[in-house]
């Protein structure tokens, strides 16, 4: 695949060769696509309609969302990877891009030498999360449960996530010992824990916000640098004595080769629209935080990760199957 990607960038250089400098003063002059490696519906699908419905106007031409689901999100980055690099297919890039290339041992696509950061658009902050109906209140409550009892059990959205790798370095720096039961999606994952086949669960709050407003989960703490202003009462865990911030994120990618000033004229564009009130209401009332930035240092954030998820899957024992 990588030698497809290869031949097939080359391929499209040599075509905008002559036509570059034109091209990029015109840009963009027809509508844009941007890919969505999820199913329509999803917290990545939300934002990127927002952020396509706000952008369009910004730039005079239609933005069209268009979802490729599969693969742990491989299908879509990898049909980005080899697309022309000439600014009209754009990725909604997630936090796989740092998880896959730390948990595959290969991938269609090299994250650092196929695709070029263009903005870091939102950041969704994982929330230890109880059901309603659980005698535990507190982060102590599920430290002196945990010293009765072997292996208490927690639930993700499945194995791999973020919100599964945050659970595995919360009981790395808490001695909680925890067991992981993955679920196919956060829904199944709720589910299964107000009906209390597990005992707690570790997700971002836009999938779960409905159960959470309808008092059926109970959020114990937020894996973040700051307590969110919709739920004030939920402490950080830096709070409770454990240092952990984790969080997934979206954000825009290009092909590797597109222009450097496209590259600019959407990252500034892009953050137009991240600092509009409606956008940021809207993300906000989803539980999501606007990011934005330069395209720099969106690419250094997702260079962290990749480097901070990596140990922590080293040290758990994480494995894929693939």
């Amino acid at each position: 695949m990588h030698s497809f990607i290869r031949t097939a960038r080359a391929l499209c250089a040599v075509a905008l060769i002559g036509t570059a400098g034109a091209a990029a003063a015109a840009y963009p002059d027809k509508p844009i696509r941007l890919i969505v490696p999820y199913a329509a519906g999803g917290g990545t699908d939300t934002a990127a309609r927002m952020i396509a419905r706000k952008l369009a106007p910004l730039l005079g031409q239609p933005m069209v969302v268009e979802n490729k689901p599969g693969g742990a999100t491989q299908i879509g980055t990898a049909y980005v990877a080899a697309a022309a690099p000439d600014g009209y297919t754009l990725l909604m890039g997630t936090a796989n891009l740092a998880t896959n290339s730390v948990l595959y041992a290969k991938l269609p696509y090299d994250v650092s030498r196929d695709l070029a950061p263009v903005v870091w658009a939102t950041d969704v902050p994982v929330y230890l999360l109880l059901p309603a109906a659980s005698p535990w209140r507190s982060l102590d409550d599920l430290k002196r449960a945990a010293a009765q009892q072997q292996g208490l059990t927690f639930a993700t959205a499945g194995t791999g996530s973020i919100p599964h790798l945050a659970g595995e370095q919360f009981s790395h720096q808490t001695g909680i010992a925890l067991r992981h039961i993955p679920y196919k999606g956060s829904s199944e994952a709720a589910t299964a824990l107000v009906g209390g086949q597990v005992q707690m669960s570790f997700d971002n709050l836009p999938p779960v916000y409905a159960q959470v407003k309808a008092g059926r989960l109970r959020p114990v703490a937020i894996a973040a640098d700051k307590r969110n202003p919709d739920l004030p009462d939920v402490p950080t865990l830096a709070e409770l004595g454990v240092p952990l911030a984790a969080s997934s994120w979206w954000g825009v990618m290009a092909p590797t080769g597109t222009p450097k000033d496209v590259i600019a004229q959407l990252n500034r564009q892009i953050n137009a629209v991240l600092a509009d009130p409606e956008v940021r209401g809207y993300f906000a009332g989803l539980g999501m935080q606007p990011t934005g930035g330069t395209p720099e240092a969106f690419g250094r954030h997702i260079a962290d990760e990749t480097g901070r998820w990596r140990a922590v899957v080293r040290q758990a024992g994480v494995k894929i199957e693939e």
